[in-house]
């Protein structure tokens, strides 16, 4: 498991070529960053992808299909948390492997949950840290990390947010620095995903895909992304899904003319093919 010692850290002070150029018109600019991992990615090109906690598990799924597709055109760049940052981590793992997280704390304090999967981020990609190696994680902490993500990036996407949320922080100061402003949209009462309507109807783009983003940047995206195909049945299912945003398989059956026991099995379908996702209790929404 992995455990940074701070002999291994590579040492950026301001001025020096290798630190984030992004940063350096911060008028409280970290006056030295601490990196592990690729150096190469901070000379690449970024885009940030970030989520709250409570993102729903088909935003997930969707925020992690948006950061493969993305990944061999950006560096994704997020945070290290549980929900949507970990959604991006893993969809940029499974891409180019091109990912940068930025701590909230020194490399001592590291989150116990997710070593794991930042000892895969170590290998092809870069932690970075604007702290000292022994600083552990305070309150106002979060908030300057999520401005040195915001600023880092070309654009920011935001997978999930309530009314209240880390992730509209760093939205918040991307809109201010200039930054393009990208959000998942969500049903009308929301709870999980009231912040991003907030940002669509500021200005932010409505996002359902990686095509989406690559459009806004005038980009190619890297590799076709095949559509599956559907059976007739799967797309009744998968149209229905869409409708009704998200239902117990007794509620989708009846309106396919399917039995309970086949739309199962249909809606298991959709869900191998990335096109669904199970909410747990025969509940899915579609992706």
């Amino acid at each position: 498991m992995i455990k940074i010692d701070r002999n291994s850290l590579q040492t950026i002070p301001f001025g020096d070529p290798r630190y984030p150029k992004a940063w350096t018109a911060l008028q409280d600019a970290p006056k030295t960053v601490y990196a592990y991992g690729d150096m190469s990615l901070l000379a690449q090109r970024k885009f940030v992808i970030v989520g709250s906690r409570r993102t729903p598990a088909n935003a997930l799924k969707l925020g992690n299909t948006i950061a493969k597709d993305l990944s061999g055109s950006f560096v994704i760049t997020t945070g290290i948390a549980d929900g949507g940052d970990t959604s991006a981590i893993e969809g940029a793992l499974s891409g180019s492997g091109k990912v940068i997280c930025v701590l909230a704390s020194g490399f001592s304090c590291l989150p116990q949950n997710n070593l794991a999967l930042l000892e895969k981020v170590s290998k092809t990609g870069l932690l970075l840290s604007p702290y000292e190696y022994d600083v552990s994680a305070r309150t106002f902490s979060y908030g300057y990390r999520n401005k040195l993500l915001a600023v880092l990036g070309d654009g920011v996407l935001v997978l999930g947010a309530g009314e209240k949320s880390g992730a509209l922080i760093t939205a918040e100061c991307a809109f201010r620095y200039g930054k393009t402003v990208f959000a998942l949209p969500y049903a009308p009462g929301s709870a999980t995903g009231a912040g991003c309507n907030v940002l669509i109807k500021r200005g932010g783009y409505l996002t359902e895909n990686a095509q989406d983003v690559a459009e806004k940047f005038g980009l190619e995206l890297c590799g076709s992304v095949q559509k599956p195909t559907l059976t007739e049945e799967e797309k009744s299912v998968l149209t229905v899904l869409k409708e009704i945003a998200n239902g117990h398989v007794s509620e989708i059956a009846p309106k396919t003319g399917l039995s309970p026991f086949k739309a199962l099995a249909v809606l298991s379908a959709l869900e191998v093919k990335g096109l669904a996702v199970s909410l747990g209790g025969n509940r899915y929404a579609p992706v």
